[in-house]
């Protein structure tokens, strides 16, 4: 009786807890959407690698804070993200591995050239292989296929379009999500 008992609740209590930190791609992307290409657009002069720092290895590419306030890295080669807490005085609490990235086969390690967050915790980390997903327990949701040939330079959002520069040429895609405000 008791075993049965806790077969009940255990599927009452921990289904919807291991289910509520499920996000398939399938809930922010919208059927028959990918990437366009933005004709004339002008890109911004700060976009690339944020922070680097020579004796570093391997360097630190990019940051994002997500809705939750914790601060998430990427690396120009590397096999996860970071995350760090930030303490109250404002100053980042030591990083902790958050996410393992998809390379290529055969490959060691992959470089983020960006990352986005977006208002339900995602984290989206730009690499040659896609756009890298990542729920809010750093599970990979999926990879977004690349929009173009080349390395993605610049990643964020605006509104519900995730943007997307590869060179010079800008690319967006529209999503059921926006970015962190």
């Amino acid at each position: 009786m008791k075993r049965t008992l806790f077969a009940l609740l255990s599927l009452f209590v921990f289904v919807p807890v291991s289910q509520a930190q499920d996000m398939p791609l399938s809930q922010i992307l919208i059927p028959g959407e990918g990437w366009k290409k933005v004709e004339n657009a002008t890109r911004p002069k700060d976009l690339g690698v944020t922070d680097r720092d020579p004796s570093a290895t391997p360097w630190k590419t990019c940051s994002v804070r997500s809705a939750g306030g914790t601060v998430y890295v990427g690396y120009s080669m590397g096999t996860y993200l970071l995350a760090h807490a930030v303490g109250k005085d404002g100053e980042l609490k030591p990083g902790y591995p958050y996410a393992p990235l998809r390379s290529k086969r055969g490959e060691k390690g992959i470089g983020v050239t960006s990352l986005a967050a977006d208002k339900d915790g995602r984290i989206y980390a730009a690499t040659e292989i896609g756009v890298q997903v990542y729920d809010p327990t750093g599970r990979m949701c999926g990879v977004l296929t690349p929009a173009a040939e080349g390395k993605p330079e610049g990643l964020e959002f605006e509104g519900d379009q995730l943007t997307l520069w590869i060179g010079n040429t800008k690319y967006t895609r529209t999503l059921r999500t926006v970015g962190v405000k």
